[in-house]
């Protein structure tokens, strides 16, 4: 019974001791929550369009890392820094990944509401299309009826005989 305890205490002194050894220490130049979830949304998006047709992003020659980059004006390095530093840091991590779900259910509200107006634009420009050609039909139609049909109530020609 000594022995198993023995044994217990030093795995539990060893993985303690290690796990304070593998926390990776606070970046000077750490990303903000917020600023970082903008970053991963914008990663996954482009990372989703390269899933569906790859074909675009290399005509147009873009690498997706490094535009995300640029336009958050970070580098690579810090990123990564940054990325171990929430990772390491769970609760941090889960409150980022709270804000993307956010942003994302907001964008997905967004353009869920752009593609519901543009169907009732569509249907309406459709019915009203539909709505043009049964009356011009109409028109054609009674055209052709009195042209076939005999007019009534007109005197009968005398005949010559």
């Amino acid at each position: 019974m000594l022995k198993k305890l023995t044994v217990l205490v030093i795995l539990s002194l060893l993985l303690t001791a290690c796990y304070q050894y593998n926390e990776p220490k606070k970046p000077d130049n750490l990303i903000s929550k917020k600023k970082m979830a903008n970053i991963l949304i914008d990663l996954r998006l482009i990372r989703s369009v390269t899933g569906n047709n790859k074909k675009v992003l290399d005509t147009h020659n873009v690498k997706a890392a490094q535009y995300v980059y640029k336009k958050y004006d970070i580098d690579s390095l810090q990123f990564a820094l940054s990325n171990n530093y929430y990772a390491f840091h769970v609760q941090e991590y889960e409150d980022i990944y709270a804000l993307m779900k956010d942003s994302l259910d907001g964008l997905k509200i967004k353009y869920k509401t752009l593609i519901d107006e543009e169907t009732k634009a569509k249907k309406k420009a459709d019915s009203i299309e539909k709505a043009k050609k049964r009356n011009k039909n109409k028109k054609i139609e009674h055209l052709k009826d009195s042209i076939k049909t005999k007019p009534k109530g007109l005197i009968k020609p005398v005949s010559d005989k």
